[in-house]
């Protein structure tokens, strides 16, 4: 569960990688517009949500992907520390955050694609869970919002007092508060304000 409010965060973010050329940007902000959950037969869960942000997607995409700092500006997440980089391209990163009210902590490893606004991270140890996820940020015509897509696989391995039940609604929870987090960070509001 290690990304929940990063992640997740939400930033989450990333797509089905086609355009959606005939999507309505008018429509209101929706931090949850869409919201897919399918259990799998090994027990784990693939879960996709899309978010629509009222805030400049080329900056969102570039607080998503600050994932050293994901601990200034996103709830829930405690610490982010940095244990190695290759180029702008990939970085491994310990992250400590609240999962379920109880810290978590997890070596993370991240990749982006900038030019396509993708980032994905997998998890690379941590006690109870092995998750990932995808990202993409797609920019509206004026630059002005953005349309977030995350794919999000969780994996539970057990060892924990949580049901997965509860594990798959702190997914959901972390990708609300993550993307909420990126959209303050990009308006210039403090952490722990509503914006």
């Amino acid at each position: 569960m290690t990304l929940l409010r990063m992640g997740i965060l939400a930033l989450a973010v990333l797509g089905s990688g086609c355009a959606k050329s005939d999507f309505d940007w008018a429509q209101g902000e929706n931090v949850m517009l869409e919201r897919e959950i399918k259990e799998m037969p090994d027990g784990s869960v693939d879960m996709r949500f899309v978010s629509l942000v009222n805030a400049p997607g080329e900056e969102l995409y570039k607080a998503f992907i600050d994932v050293e700092r994901h601990h200034e500006f996103i709830e829930g997440v405690t610490e982010s520390k940095v244990v190695s980089s290759v180029g702008g391209t990939k970085k491994v990163i310990d992250v400590t955050n609240r999962v379920l009210g109880r810290p978590n902590q997890a070596r993370i490893e991240w990749t982006f694609d900038r030019d396509n606004k993708r980032a994905a991270f997998k998890t690379v140890e941590a006690d109870f869970t092995d998750n990932s996820a995808e990202y993409q940020v797609e920019v509206s015509p004026d630059g002005k919002r953005a349309l977030i897509t995350t794919h999000y696989h969780l994996r539970d391995k057990g060892g924990h007092p949580f049901p997965i039940h509860s594990l798959k609604q702190g997914v959901i929870d972390g990708h609300i508060a993550a993307v909420k987090s990126i959209k303050r960070r990009v308006l210039g509001d403090k952490k722990g304000e509503e914006s």
